[in-house]
């Protein structure tokens, strides 16, 4: 059996480190000697250098006593869902690199990111409406409290698509992000979205070449039109549209990469 020290020499820990781990009931000692004494088995080294290799992950305490307690094929599930989120979140920091080395300090850019850090959903209502500039625009207010009747927190509002054009009327969508795992109102459709990151370009309604500036723009730092494309309603506003792009950054190899 080894004293706290002799077992914090072991592992390359500091003794605070493994009296902290014992109060959070990551790693027990062995055994208390007579007078008190932590003791620790040799066996557990290999138990503390896992703790400590998980934290330098940035992985949380709550989720390393959750995954310890738990059986080889919920723990399997729990390191897939780790690896996934390490990679989001490895991405952002990438394409964040990449943006900020393609910007000037004299005048900022006119196309901006914008992250979502959190799995999201996007619930869409079916709308029709004359044509016209931001011709869902009516729609946005009634349907948000429609949500929030039913005790649904929206996130972010606004969001619409076009679909159609049918005797006279457009045919599309309004859109609302709320938090993954809700229940949804009869007459609307969910869309899940994954951790995102986007371009985004604030327009006019009359803007058409707008979309085409920021292609050029993602292109020039790297970057490609990847995943959920949206326009979003700016609340107030009755000239101006966010357009949102889901971008990636380019592969080494691919043309246009930093």
């Amino acid at each position: 059996m080894l004293t706290i020290s002799q077992f914090a020499d072991r592992c390359g820990l500091s003794a605070s480190a493994l009296r902290f781990y014992e109060r959070r009931g990551l790693l027990l000692p062995s055994a208390r000697r007579e007078n008190g004494y932590r003791a620790y088995s040799p066996g557990q080294v290999a138990e503390a250098r896992f703790i400590s290799s998980l934290r330098a992950a940035g992985i949380s305490l709550s989720a390393i006593r959750e995954f310890l307690r738990r059986d080889a094929r919920t723990r399997e599930s729990m390191l897939t869902a780790w690896r996934q989120d390490l990679s989001a979140r490895l991405l952002s920091l990438q394409l964040a690199d990449q943006y900020l080395r393609g910007i000037g300090a004299s005048s900022g850019p006119r196309v901006h990111l914008e992250h979502w850090s959190e799995p999201s959903l996007l619930v869409w209502f079916p709308v029709s409406a004359p044509p016209g500039p931001l011709a869902f625009r009516g729609a946005v207010p009634s349907r948000k409290k429609e949500l929030e009747r039913r005790g649904i927190p929206v996130l972010t509002s606004g969001y619409v698509r076009t679909l159609d054009l049918e005797a006279g009327q457009l045919l599309g969508e309004v859109g609302f992000r709320i938090k993954p795992r809700r229940r949804l109102p009869s007459g609307c459709r969910g869309q899940e979205v994954p951790p995102s990151l986007f371009a985004t370009l604030e327009c006019a309604v009359c803007d058409e070449p707008a979309a085409h500036r920021v292609f050029r723009f993602l292109a020039e730092l790297g970057f490609r039109p990847d995943g959920v494309h949206l326009e979003r309603y700016l609340p107030g506003v009755s000239d101006r549209y966010l357009l949102l792009l889901g971008v990636q950054r380019l592969g080494n190899n691919a043309t246009g990469s930093g």
